[in-house]
C-alpha cells in the first residue's frame, strides 16, 4: 500500500517536472525571440536618429541659403540707391 502511494508521488512530481521543463524552454524560445525584436529596434532607432540629423542639417542649409540670398538682395538694393 505504502509503495502504491510513493509510486503516484513519484509520477505526480514527474509530470509537475514536465511542465516545469516545457515551460521553461517555451520561456527561452520567447526571449531568444525578443532579443532579436530588440537588436531590430535598435537598428530603427539608431538609423532614424541619423535620419534626423541629415534632415536637420539639410534644413540648416537651406535656412543658411535664404539668409544668404537675402542678405545679397540687401547688399544689392543698397548699391542701386
Amino acid at each position: 500500500e505504502i509503495f502504491k502511494e510513493i509510486h503516484v508521488l513519484v509520477i505526480d512530481q514527474g509530470t509537475i517536472l514536465d511542465r516545469i521543463d516545457y515551460n521553461i524552454e517555451q520561456a527561452s524560445e520567447k526571449i531568444a525571440g525578443a532579443v532579436k525584436e530588440l537588436d531590430t529596434a535598435d537598428k530603427h532607432q539608431k538609423n532614424s536618429k541619423v535620419m534626423l540629423c541629415i534632415y536637420l542639417l539639410l534644413v540648416l542649409c537651406m535656412c543658411m541659403a535664404v539668409v544668404l540670398v537675402i542678405k545679397k538682395s540687401m547688399q544689392a538694393k543698397h548699391r542701386n540707391n
